[in-house]
């Protein structure tokens, strides 16, 4: 496995390169998990912005803050007041009902959504990118005495224990799938000083893979049982055991032979704008042409329309598919790229990998 799979010509003449370019490593798996999900979180402000574009926000928005205005005689019907008073409790209403309004969608965005979209991540592909990616299978096996001579000197004695619930001791074996039986699937690390600054992924399916993170019920559900439970209302059974209604999530579908996905494509925020996201696209789509793939999907939402654009215009990328994901402007979209077609206007970069890979 090579350490070193892509280099600049400038550091490539020093002997300490600061920026390497690398299969993933077991030991890069707390580094990639932070690198994500800080990463992914600057990207709230999206999120934010795309509600906000919704023309149904606003037909909510306009339509609670004229009932607000609306009560404002009634709220005074009766009461001694002056006359400008009137005034100030719908200035007051107006700036109550902006902030608390605009401070539901960024809450909602970045504690719902954002959280949903991290976790179902964290708790699948990036749990273990070794298996998700890189063809290697783990599984726990009891873990067997040694023949040794003190072993054989406590022969013939029993054994006391008072712990009835004990389970004998295990340990995890790793093992690399045969290579008739690997998926076209890896993981790259992008280091800066010997530290993950970004990383991008190629997976490729061939059945269904259900999700290992539990399925959620909608936030308006929680929400509205939650308010029946905290009046000592009767939770209606639409509202009820809702965790138990829920089927079981589907985390990827399988593909076609020819085909992979390329997803989790990072890059540290303080390092975007340089480039490095096309290096990390240039080096999987290299990759996709060495191990002989057709075509190459990704997904994006309405949260990473950067990667978007970077895919679209810098790579060739083309849409396939527009999914509406909820009523408030999000989305998830569809991009496909032909392999034979990246390679012949990026053929340089191509080149540049395959002369410096030693294995993959």
């Amino acid at each position: 496995m090579s350490n070193l799979e892509g280099l600049t010509n400038q550091e490539a003449k020093t002997d300490t390169p600061r920026l390497v370019l690398r299969t993933y490593r077991a030991s890069d798996h707390d580094y990639v998990d932070h690198l994500f999900y800080s990463t992914y979180f600057t990207l709230v402000p999206e999120g934010v912005k795309c509600k906000l574009k919704s023309p149904l926000f606003w037909v909510i928005w306009i339509g609670f803050y004229s009932y607000l205005l609306a009560i404002v005689p009634v709220l005074l019907a009766g009461l001694s007041v002056p006359s400008w008073t009137s005034t100030v409790l719908k200035v007051f209403l107006t700036i109550a009902w902006t902030l608390v309004s605009f401070a539901g969608v960024f809450v909602v965005t970045d504690r719902f959504e954002v959280v949903d979209k991290v976790e179902n991540v964290r708790q699948n592909d990036l749990s273990d990118p070794e298996v998700y990616y890189l063809n290697w299978t783990k599984e726990e096996v009891e873990v067997k005495e040694d023949g040794d001579e003190n072993s054989k000197l406590n022969e013939g004695k029993k054994r006391v224990t008072f712990d009835k619930d004990a389970k004998p001791a295990t340990e995890l074996v790793r093992s690399q799938k045969p290579l008739s039986e690997q998926a076209p699937s890896h993981f790259w690390v992008l280091t800066l000083d010997g530290k993950p600054c970004g990383m991008i992924g190629l997976a490729h399916y061939d059945q269904q893979i259900l999700s290992r993170k539990p399925a959620q019920p909608p936030a308006l559900k929680l929400m509205a049982a939650a308010l029946f439970k905290r009046y000592g209302l009767t939770v209606p059974e639409a509202f009820s055991n809702l965790q138990d209604k829920m089927s079981p999530v589907v985390f990827a579908q399988p593909q076609q032979p020819n085909v992979a996905t390329l997803q989790r494509l990072t890059v540290k925020s303080e390092y975007q704008g340089c480039g490095l996201a096309t290096l990390l696209i240039d080096r999987a789509m290299s990759w996709a042409n060495e191990k002989g793939l057709e075509r190459v999907e990704a997904k994006t939402n309405e949260l990473e329309t950067k990667a978007a654009n970077i895919l679209r215009t810098k790579h060739g990328f083309k849409l396939i598919k527009k999914e509406r994901k909820g009523w408030f402007g999000q989305y998830e979209k569809t991009w496909s790229c032909d392999v034979k077609e990246w390679l012949a206007t990026h053929e340089a970069a191509a080149n540049t990998y395959k002369k410096n890979q030693k294995s993959s």
